[in-house]
């Protein structure tokens, strides 16, 4: 008989802890400076490798972090200040079909597991927030509950029911006394205060690689997803005009007409010299169109422009005439290969002259 004190001793720590191990729904992965866990199991500060029960209030102090992965893969940072308790939680296999996590105060971050969306809920002193395959950070004050929305999206509710959804990377939101408000984190009126705001952000290299999720991006004021605007046109202009060869517009009375490669008689035109070029050149510009519309002479090459129909210098028309004109280089009937105003030289002309002074 004096066994049975002993007998009843050990049934029940037997049955108390098989309780404990059935209650048993997660596991903690780090833990850092000082973080308590009471109410589901024994009193405990958190370390690596400490198992984490239902019901477990879990209260980390102003330096505090305890990362905690739970059986379906849900995973909760217990952050600065933080009081977050397991409420419910009811396993379905390797999956839970609910799971309630109660805040009070502090920052912490909740990443979803491989659980349905409608299995998880997070509540705190000013509302609900729904998850849909999510990561977001939570952090309470006295303003409200705010919210950094990380991944996917949640529903955000206040204490009326009044909800707003919330889908986009590094939005904001802040759930108070005046309903649900809506902003980013790197917008100019929250950007200098999220840092301090959400202290998970700041500085996620105290965190173990799966419960990183880049949120210091966040704070960047170029990590707006507004919709992209129209570029402006002109400094793409500019870069056309400084890198792209210019095609200049080709004047028919420019000096530049005047050139020797535009002025030498064609090949096939009697007499030029088809294996040189012709050295008659023109030391003044051709003279401007008369009024009363172009010359009839415009656009024909070597052609002085003075409106006449003239040729080629040293071509030879019906009238014994050699196309010279008192502005162009040709051959009069005086003085041979020369024009009367323009000094010209005609090749043809002084070879003849050449071999008769021979």
């Amino acid at each position: 008989m004096r066994f049975a004190p002993v007998l009843i001793v050990l049934s029940l720590s037997i049955f108390y802890s098989s309780v404990s191990l059935a209650d048993k729904v997660g596991i903690t992965v780090d833990a850092r400076k000082t973080v308590k866990a009471t109410g589901g199991g024994d009193p405990r500060i958190l370390a690596s490798n400490t198992s984490i029960f239902r019901d477990d209030r879990l209260r980390a102090n102003s330096s505090g972090n305890a990362q905690i992965r739970l059986i379906d893969g849900t995973k909760i940072v217990v952050g600065p200040n933080a009081d977050v308790k397991i409420d419910d939680f009811v396993i379905t296999g390797q999956t839970v079909s609910k799971l309630t996590v109660s805040a009070t105060r502090g920052a912490f971050r909740f990443i979803s597991g491989r659980s349905k969306s409608s299995a998880y809920s997070i509540r705190t002193p000013n509302g609900t927030i729904g998850v849909r395959g999510t990561a977001f950070d939570v952090t309470i004050t006295p303003q409200g509950t705010n919210v950094a929305l990380l991944r996917g999206a949640i529903n955000a509710c206040d204490r009326s029911g009044r909800c707003q959804l919330v889908r986009n990377r590094c939005d904001y939101v802040l759930i108070g006394r005046r309903g649900v408000k809506q902003d980013r984190l790197n917008s100019d009126s929250l950007r200098n205060r999220s840092k301090s705001l959400f202290p998970l952000l700041v500085n996620e290299s105290n965190l173990n690689r799966q419960f990183r999720q880049r949120g210091s991006g966040c704070t960047v004021k170029n990590a707006r997803l507004a919709p992209d605007r129209v570029p402006e046109q002109q400094p793409r202009n500019i870069f056309r005009a400084l890198f792209s060869p210019r095609q200049p517009t080709e004047n028919l009375n420019s000096p530049e007409r005047s050139s020797p490669e535009r002025n030498s008689p064609e090949p096939n035109s009697p007499g030029s010299n088809s294996s040189e070029p012709s050295n008659s050149v023109s030391s003044s510009p051709e003279p401007a169109a008369q009024s009363g519309g172009a010359p009839a002479s415009a656009g024909v090459p070597n052609n002085p422009g003075n409106g006449n129909a003239v040729g080629n210098a040293g071509e030879r028309f019906s009238g014994g005439s050699r196309g010279n004109s008192a502005n162009a280089p040709g051959q009069s009937s005086d003085s041979p290969g020369r024009s009367g105003s323009t000094p010209g030289e005609n090749r043809q002309a002084r070879n003849q002259a050449e071999r008769r002074n021979n």
